[in-house]
């Protein structure tokens, strides 16, 4: 005679109650939730503005003021003390300073040497894609490489913008095409315009950005020098958080 294997009559798994409707379960209440979520959010973003308006308008210039002064010569580029040159500091609000907006020629080479670094520059208008049709006295260029020279009171104002100047005058297409494939290359990450550059010395690359001035002969031209430049001095200056 066979044997009926019988069930046991108890499980000996801990019942668990299943949560929900009509089980006994508790629903955490997540329409308020989400409602006080979100007024704390606008509360501290309304905390945060009221904090930014309530600063010293003279703090966001602090860094910017100190890198414009920062003269140590193991940073990449010689340092040109552009304070000293027009008797103030940036946006001095006693008077002079060295980023006043102008609709004039900049006498450049006489103040500092070329190219600038930085001093008073033009920001009339914004300038558009293409040197040759640009607005007078616009600035700043945009970002990008560029085969026709942009004024150099409009790139100046490149350079208060954090950004990095590449200036050529030369006829080695080689040094040039990998200039332009480095700027490319960084354009992604970094504030860069590469522009032609007759008013300098003939056959001489330069790369600056604020107070700074690096002058490489195009025979010495090494691409790692220039990108050593792009690392340490873009946006080292940067007093609109670009």
């Amino acid at each position: 005679m066979s044997r009926v294997r019988q069930r046991p009559t108890g499980s000996r798994r801990t019942p668990v109650k299943p949560g929900g409707e009509g089980s006994g379960g508790r629903q955490l209440p997540m329409v308020p939730i989400m409602m006080v979520l979100a007024v704390l959010v606008v509360g501290g973003l309304i905390g945060y503005l009221i904090w930014q308006q309530g600063k010293d308008p003279s703090d966001s210039f602090g860094s910017a003021v100190r890198a414009e002064a920062n003269s140590d010569p193991s940073l990449p580029g010689e340092y040109v003390n552009l304070p000293e040159i027009y008797d103030g500091f940036y946006s001095n609000p006693e008077g002079a300073n060295t980023n006043a907006h102008v609709t004039r020629d900049m006498d450049y080479e006489t103040e500092q040497g070329l190219p600038p670094t930085g001093g008073a520059h033009w920001g009339s208008s914004a300038c558009g894609n293409d040197p040759d049709t640009a607005p007078s006295f616009c600035g700043p260029a945009p970002w990008g490489v560029f085969n026709d020279p942009w004024d150099a009171e409009t790139l100046v104002h490149n350079m208060e913008h954090g950004g990095v100047v590449v200036w050529y005058n030369t006829t080695d297409e080689a040094a040039i095409a990998d200039l332009a494939d480095l700027v490319e290359d960084r354009l992604n990450r970094r504030l860069i315009v590469m522009s032609p550059y007759p008013e300098m010395e003939d056959e001489f690359i330069a790369v600056t950005s604020w107070s700074r001035r690096l002058l490489i002969p195009v025979e010495d031209y090494d691409r790692d020098i220039v990108d050593d430049f792009f690392d340490v001095n873009e946006r080292r200056f940067n007093p609109e958080g670009f």
